[in-house]
C-alpha cells in the first residue's frame, strides 16, 4: 500500500492502480486465512521437558532389552538412519519424524 500512496503522490493516476491494489488486497487475505488455519505451537518449560524425560526412565535400558520387532517398527516410525564409518568406527544417526526437518542426534566428531 505504500508503494501505491508514493506513486499516487508522485503523480500517477489512482484509476490506474485499482487492479494491482485489489490484487494486492486479495493476496494479503488469503496469506492471511492461511494463517488463520495454521495451529499454534504449544511452548515447554524446562521443568516440563525435564519432568518428560524422567517419566521416560532409563530409555537405554528398555531400548537393550526390547523385542527387535518393537525396535524396528519404533525405528522406522522415527525414519532413524544409522551410518556406520567403519574407518573411524563411528556411527552416524538422524531421525526425521513425520513433519520435521533431519535433526542429527550424535553431536560433531
Amino acid at each position: 500500500m505504500r508503494r501505491f500512496q508514493d506513486a499516487i503522490a508522485a503523480g500517477i493516476d489512482p484509476s490506474a492502480l485499482v487492479e494491482a491494489m485489489n490484487e494486492a488486497q486479495e493476496k494479503r487475505a488469503a496469506a492471511q486465512a492461511e494463517l488463520s488455519g495454521v495451529p499454534k505451537r504449544v511452548g515447554r518449560s524446562a521443568a516440563e521437558i525435564r519432568a518428560m524425560i524422567d517419566w521416560l526412565g532409563d530409555v537405554k535400558k528398555v531400548i537393550r532389552h526390547a523385542n527387535p520387532d518393537d525396535l524396528q517398527r519404533l525405528y522406522e516410525a522415527l525414519n532413524v538412519e544409522i551410518v556406520y564409518n567403519a574407518t573411524g568406527r563411528i556411527l552416524d544417526a538422524s531421525i526425521r519424524p513425520v513433519g520435521r526437518d533431519k535433526a542429527n542426534v550424535r553431536g560433531g566428531t
